[in-house]
């Protein structure tokens, strides 16, 4: 997963800046407008399945061939009755740049919807294949806009660099998945729609966990580029700089989880999410000071002067990838104990406040506005709207983390 991403952070060095800066602000703002519209579209047609998959593919391959296959048809429904609204609405209320790349984003994520073959690599450690197909899409896509953008091609052709990475990858994985499974049977419609049952059931309450997800990082996108796509097209380097770490957090996220999910034993289970959380706290903080003493100098040298509002709030950025790479882990460990309907409510009420929230402060203060709101959310999901579980167990998980016995057998 991490070589993976180191192809992505050369992607977003060398390629994605030079795009920007060939595009300007308010162009590469259009193109993350509707990027964030469709990754809400795509959380909502998920229906909150990716994190079932991988719990139930954690511990049983075949149940988790099963979702995906008995999942499909539910996934296309909601995604084409969401996309052909979103896409009327761009075609009549925007301009003729921001529907095309609307078009390209929207097919780009129907096949982002159907390749929850990630999910199920990672859950059996197998994570190198997504590597492998991901990587591959990475280079053929990245090579693809930086030709658009070395021969001043027209902006629209980057749709075709956007269908690319989606593509490739799934298509990839589509055909390993068939060769590798376990499941080599065709399901009986009734198998059929028990499972899909059980998955509106339980994707139902997660729904809004997933969305929120979603919601925390693409709101603040919304707000302003209804406000000022220059502004949005600040903020979107701010926020792919900032969070361009993530990739360590997930991956030794991911990894820690498959072994938290299987251990039996309460107490070395605290004990492993209390040392997760440590490594997630030294290394973004680690990165933000880096941010915030190198900054100016890597956003001038990348993206130029056209870009330079962005060093205002980069350091701000890295520590929101803190505090969401430790939300991660406080609702992957909920989700050990079921907690589909108490993640249901908390997220409805941070949904709403986030929402409420980014909206009056965008309205008030523009860019920072938008950053400092989804910064106050990100704290306040892995912080106070967690400790009301089972009398404050993530509290008591955090607190594990400054305890020295956390780190060293008794």
């Amino acid at each position: 997963m991490m070589s993976e991403k180191l192809i992505s952070i050369f992607g977003l060095i060398f390629v994605t800046s030079f795009v920007a800066k060939y595009i300007g602000p308010e162009n590469f703002g259009k193109l993350t407008f509707v990027g964030s519209i469709f990754a809400i579209v795509q959380t909502l047609s998920l229906l909150g399945t990716e994190n079932v998959i991988f719990q139930k593919t954690a511990k049983s391959r075949k149940f988790g061939e099963n979702m995906i296959y008995a999942s499909k048809r539910l996934r296309d429904y909601i995604y084409s009755s969401l996309s052909i609204i979103i896409l009327f609405i761009l075609y009549f209320y925007t301009d003729r740049l921001t529907f095309i790349f609307g078009l390209a984003t929207c097919i780009a994520i129907y096949f982002a919807v159907h390749d929850v073959y990630s999910i199920y690599f990672n859950a059996i450690l197998e994570s190198k294949i997504n590597a492998y197909c991901n990587v591959t899409a990475l280079i053929i896509s990245l090579s693809v806009r930086y030709m658009i953008a070395f021969f001043q091609l027209p902006i629209e052709a980057l749709g075709i660099p956007i269908i690319l990475l989606t593509l490739i990858p799934f298509l990839l994985r589509k055909h390993i998945y068939t060769k590798k499974k376990h499941t080599l049977y065709a399901m009986l419609p009734h198998a059929i729609k028990r499972y899909r049952e059980y998955t509106f059931s339980v994707g139902r309450k997660l729904l809004l966990y997933s969305l929120s997800v979603a919601i925390f990082t693409k709101t603040a996108q919304l707000f302003l580029g209804l406000k000022s796509q220059f502004d949005l097209g600040i903020y979107t380097v701010a926020m792919t700089l900032g969070n361009s770490f993530y990739f360590v957090l997930l991956a030794i996220i991911s990894s820690y989880f498959t072994g938290i999910y299987q251990e039996k034993n309460l107490e070395k289970s605290h004990n492993h999410v209390a040392q997760l959380y440590m490594a997630v706290t030294v290394i973004s903080l680690a990165v933000t000071l880096g941010l915030y003493l190198f900054g100016p100098w890597v956003v001038n040298a990348l993206y130029g002067v056209e870009f330079e509002r962005v060093t205002e709030i980069l350091w701000i950025a890295g520590l929101v990838t803190l505090f969401s790479g430790l939300s991660t882990v406080a609702e992957k460990y909920l989700i050990k104990f079921n907690a589909y309907d108490y993640l249901k409510k908390k997220t409805f009420i941070l949904v709403f406040f986030n929402i409420v929230f980014t909206f009056l402060m965008v309205k008030s203060y523009g860019l920072y506005g938008g950053i400092y709101a989804i910064l106050l959310t990100e704290i306040l999901s892995v912080t106070v709207f967690n400790y009301f579980f089972r009398n404050g167990l993530i509290w008591n998980t955090q607190k594990r983390m400054f305890l020295l016995s956390t780190y060293f057998k008794r």
